[in-house]
C-alpha cells in the first residue's frame, strides 16, 4: 500500500477528515518555497499537494497561475524542480502528489517522466487536462514506474464517467468542486451539494474535494456530506503574496492557518 492509500484509510477509519494543504514548487523562490513545504509539513497537513507551474494552466485561477508564471520567468529548470521533490522526500515523510499538465508530461516523454517522478519519490500523480479517453495513454507508463495516477471528476460529469473514473483510480477520486477554476470561495453552493451527494452514491473510494476551499466551514460541511480530504491551495498562494516581503510573518501565517484548518478536520464526536 502506498503512503497516500495509508494515510487515507487511517483517517478515514477514525472518521476524521484529510486536510491536503497544497503549494507551487519554487514559488516564490525553491528555497523560500522549501521553507514553506517544512512549515506545511510542521503544521500537521496530512498530505502534500504540489502543483508543478505550466505556461497555460488552463484550471487554475489567477492567484495559481500568477505563481507558475513567476517560476517559469525565473528560470527554475525541469531537473530542479524534481530534486526540489527528492530533496522533500528525503527529508520528509509525508504522502505527496503532484499535479502536472499533458503537454509537459508529452514534451519530456511519458517513461522518462514517470521515471524521473518516481526517483524522486513521488508516487502519485494528476494530469488534469486529460479526458478519461486518454487515461490508457499515460497509465501504462505510469504503472510501469510504480507511479499512481489519479482522475478528477466535476459537477457536470455523468454518472457514467463518475463510474468509469471510480473504477479506474485506485487511491482516490480527485473531486473539483466548482464549474470553474482554482480560487478560494466564500461558500459552498447547492450544486456542489448535489454533486458530491452523487458522487459519494457512486464511489467507494476516498474522496478528495479541490477548488475554493478555504475555510474551516467548508470543510465542516464537507465531511457533513462525505468527503474524506480537503485541498487549500489557493489560499496558501493568498498568504505568501500578502506577506511577500516578510518571510518571518509569511511562515507565521501559514502556520497558523494550517492549523486551523486541521482542527476542522478532527472528529468531533472522539
Amino acid at each position: 500500500m502506498i503512503k497516500i492509500e495509508q494515510k487515507l484509510k487511517e483517517l478515514v477509519e477514525k472518521k476524521e477528515g484529510v486536510l491536503v494543504v497544497g503549494t507551487v514548487p519554487g514559488y516564490p523562490d525553491l528555497e523560500t518555497s522549501f521553507e514553506i513545504v517544512k512549515k506545511i509539513i510542521e503544521s500537521r497537513a496530512d498530505i502534500l499537494e504540489l502543483s508543478s507551474s505550466f505556461s497555460d494552466p488552463i484550471a487554475d485561477g489567477p492567484t495559481l497561475t500568477h505563481a507558475h508564471q513567476v517560476v517559469l520567468n525565473s528560470g527554475t529548470t525541469k531537473k530542479q524542480i524534481f530534486d526540489f521533490y527528492k530533496k522533500i522526500t528525503d527529508n520528509f515523510d509525508i504522502p505527496i502528489f503532484v499535479i502536472e499538465y499533458a503537454n509537459v508530461v508529452y514534451k519530456i516523454g511519458l517513461n522518462k517522466y514517470f521515471q524521473s517522478l518516481k526517483k524522486s519519490g513521488v508516487e502519485n500523480l494528476i494530469i488534469p487536462d486529460i479526458p478519461l479517453e486518454e487515461f490508457e495513454l499515460f497509465s501504462g507508463s505510469a504503472q510501469k514506474n510504480g507511479v499512481n495516477l489519479a482522475l478528477i471528476i466535476t459537477p457536470t460529469s455523468s454518472n457514467y464517467r463518475i463510474k468509469s473514473i471510480a473504477e479506474k483510480s485506485k487511491s482516490f477520486v480527485y473531486c473539483v468542486l466548482i464549474s470553474g477554476v482554482t480560487g478560494a470561495r466564500e461558500s459552498i453552493s447547492d450544486e456542489t451539494i448535489r454533486f458530491i451527494k452523487q458522487a459519494r452514491k457512486l464511489s467507494k473510494l476516498p474522496l478528495i474535494a479541490g477548488f475554493g476551499i478555504s475555510k474551516p466551514e467548508h470543510i465542516k460541511d464537507l465531511l457533513n456530506l462525505g468527503v474524506n480530504g480537503f485541498i487549500v491551495c489557493s489560499k496558501i498562494i493568498d498568504i505568501i503574496n500578502k506577506n511577500f516581503n516578510n518571510k518571518k510573518a509569511m511562515l507565521n501565517e501559514l502556520g497558523f492557518y494550517i492549523k486551523k484548518m486541521e482542527r476542522a478536520t478532527e472528529n468531533q464526536s472522539s
